[in-house]
């Protein structure tokens, strides 16, 4: 019933999906409003009335839906994000941004791949199992958030500790493609993001006189600090077993001097750091003035200082999932009975709102599983695939998991053979957070048996997700024109 529900509105979906695309939400400057009227207004004819809009300021909604279970149960949450990154240099694209076009089995336009083919497949997803009256266990919560490409303190902060969204599990449906296919990774872990700023200060002064008069430049001595902390900055952390060092983005924006005839007094560059598990800002501070501190001795006439961004880019704290959790199990088969085969485990290299979702508000988050390539978001030419989420019909059958209650369930029991393997091949020997490969099986099959209702129907409702993402893609092409295809 749910796949003959997709085929009859399946022209309906893609013109939705393609609607989102050509609707601006680019954040900065930050205003979802348009983009939102058109979500609600798709809601409200699929029938998904009722939606809560909360907001911090007006200009910045979220949308908050619950589909009723039929029984008590947990409550999971289905969570996209309606604002994109802005355009950047329109030169560097090939397409209008906020035109949808399709071409050799990609959707192009910005947002394409992070993340409105995700949010409307979401939304038909849960269409979708309202109108097949899907057996559903515990409510099923869709939240659609603003303000994650920026602060999120309009957004999931908000939501977290104002609105006070509660629930036992979310998923976020940001692409988790990398260098390989789409759904290439189950993401457990979002890394963290601490952003700051170093400043140095030289001589302001007429540029005619720097061959006469005492003189710095601070633009040169900005150019001996970068290059040296790019070869001797060290961070104090530990490896996490999916993800092995923290990322240092120096100068990721460079700042200095007043132009031409003024011999710079004020240079400044901005670093972003992805941070791991166990970091904290105290101690990165700790790190970034120990390199610092050998530099002015050094060179005692340097003026250099630290300064840190104001909350929350200062820091936004990692976030786990262990690999034991019950959703983990539910989704990777579900992947594998859609997609046919198993994203590996892995660590999503961004932020994301997993960082408010659970270290405000409790809820365990996975961070990243999505159509699209993280590699082309943020950038021009932004595009999610079809080809690798195109699968045989028999791939989108619902899933049987056959699990009864007080029953073991061969499944899950493979599925934590599969996730301990995985740790064990890519994981520091003793590392693992979630303990042995026995104790990982153990846990699964455990929870799996003490919660197999809730484990049918996280398998069901995310198997349902997968074939709504594969239908959005597939047929999007009916809505968009062809343009010069771009390598791989």
């Amino acid at each position: 019933m749910f796949l003959h529900w997709i085929d009859q509105h399946r022209d309906e979906l893609l013109r939705f999906a393609a609607g989102l695309v050509a609707t601006p939400s680019p954040n900065l400057p930050g205003d979802e409003r348009a983009v939102v009227a058109v979500i609600l207004a798709e809601m409200n004819r699929l029938g998904l009335s009722g939606a809560d809009i909360a907001a911090k300021e007006p200009n910045r909604p979220n949308v908050i839906f619950r589909l009723r279970g039929r029984r008590p149960g947990s409550v999971p949450v289905l969570r996209g994000h309606s604002d994109t990154k802005p355009v950047g240099d329109a030169s560097q694209w090939q397409t209008d941004p906020f035109q949808p076009v399709f071409n050799d089995g990609k959707l192009y336009g910005l947002g394409s791949t992070d993340m409105k083919g995700a949010v409307a497949a979401m939304i038909y997803a849960t269409a979708a199992l309202r109108e097949c009256e899907a057996d559903l266990v515990g409510d099923l919560l869709l939240v659609i958030n603003a303000d994650e490409e920026r602060s999120m303190k309009f957004g999931s902060e908000f939501l977290a500790k104002d609105y006070g969204l509660h629930a036992d599990v979310a998923l976020l449906g940001e692409p988790s493609g990398i260098d390989g296919p789409e759904f290439e990774f189950l993401h457990l872990l979002s890394r963290g993001i601490s952003c700051f700023r170093i400043r140095m200060f030289g001589t302001q002064m007429h540029s005619s006189l720097t061959d006469r008069l005492p003189s710095l430049n601070t633009n040169i001595k900005l150019a001996e600090v970068l290059k040296r902390m790019n070869r001797e900055l060290r961070l104090t952390f530990s490896p996490h077993p999916l993800c092995t060092a923290p990322t240092v983005n120096l100068a990721v924006r460079i700042d200095g001097g007043v132009g031409y005839g003024v011999c710079p007094g004020v240079a400044e560059f901005q670093t972003d750091i992805r941070t791991l598990p166990g970091m904290t800002r105290s101690q990165l501070e700790v790190d970034v003035e120990r390199f610092l501190d050998a530099m002015r001795k050094d060179d005692p006439g340097l003026r250099v200082e630290l300064e840190f961004e104001q909350p929350p880019l200062d820091w936004i704290p990692p976030t786990e999932v262990p690999a034991d959790h019950l959703l983990v199990a539910a989704l990777l088969i579900a992947a594998e009975q859609v997609l046919g085969w198993r994203p590996r485990l892995s660590a999503f290299p961004g932020g994301t709102d997993a960082s408010k979702f659970q270290v405000l508000a409790g809820i365990p988050t996975i961070p990243s599983f999505g159509p699209g390539w993280l590699r082309l978001a943020h950038g021009p030419n932004e595009c999610v695939g079809t080809e690798a989420i195109t699968m045989p019909a028999a791939m989108s059958r619902r899933y049987e998991c056959g699990i009864m209650p007080g029953s073991k369930c061969v499944c899950s029991l493979e599925v934590a053979r599969s996730m301990s393997g995985n740790a064990v091949r890519t994981c520091p020997s003793g590392s693992r957070s979630s303990g042995t490969l026995t104790t990982a099986i153990r846990k699964s099959e455990a929870a799996a048996v003490a919660s197999s209702v809730e484990f049918r129907m996280f398998a069901d409702m995310f198997q349902s997700s997968f074939f709504t993402l594969k239908e959005t893609t597939r047929y999007l092409h009916q809505f968009a024109r062809p343009v010069p295809t771009q390598p791989f």
